[in-house]
């Protein structure tokens, strides 16, 4: 965003290191939605398949650019390494970690659904909720692209949480990240 800066203590690159991997290690790459807090890194995975939705890039890469996005990140990446999503897309065809449709917050957000043996399904919410606030209250942010895509996505993750039992993480919440193992350490 103009004039927004980000910080963090430790490079994506480097916590990948210290796992003993670098970004040509991992196989695929998706990204919630096109801005730029959350697709930055995205030049490091070149070599990676990217499962990109097709509306988010089409809307990231228009005319005049979106408020928040840097098309510099995403432009250019190899046509044969980028999968085009339009609905929800199970990454490994078994269920294990499924990308969401949930437009709303951008034209083409989507949240994760992961399936861990211990902890069971946990969602990542990416920008659709941006505060825990936003989920307890169905609350929309004024910047979001649709108002009524956002509350239908809304909805569909309360039905999904109902249905599965999911644990939700809102990522951008500090009380929700601090429930995680700190890093190396993961949800099983």
């Amino acid at each position: 965003m103009p004039g927004s800066r980000f910080r963090v203590s430790a490079t994506l690159v480097s916590q990948l290191s210290k796992l003993g991997l670098k970004p040509s290690d991992v196989d695929f790459v998706s990204f919630s939605h096109l801005h730029a807090d959350h697709a930055g890194n995205a030049p490091a995975f070149a070599s990676s398949t990217w499962l990109v939705n097709a509306a988010e890039l089409a809307w990231a890469l228009g005319t005049p650019t979106p408020m928040g996005v840097d098309p510099r990140l995403v432009r250019g990446h190899a046509k044969d390494k980028t999968v085009s999503i339009t609905l929800d897309h199970d990454v490994f065809g078994d269920g294990s970690v499924r990308i969401l449709k949930t437009p709303g917050h951008t034209p083409g957000h989507q949240v994760l659904m992961v399936r861990l043996p211990r902890t069971g399904p946990v969602i990542l919410s990416g920008d659709l909720f941006h505060a825990r606030e936003n989920f307890d209250k169905s609350l929309v942010p004024p910047f979001n692209v649709s108002r009524s895509e956002t509350l239908a996505s809304i909805d569909r993750v309360h039905r999904l949480m109902r249905n599965t039992g999911a644990r939700l993480v809102v990522q951008h919440e500090p009380g929700d990240i601090q429930t995680l193992p700190a890093f190396p350490a993961y949800l099983e």
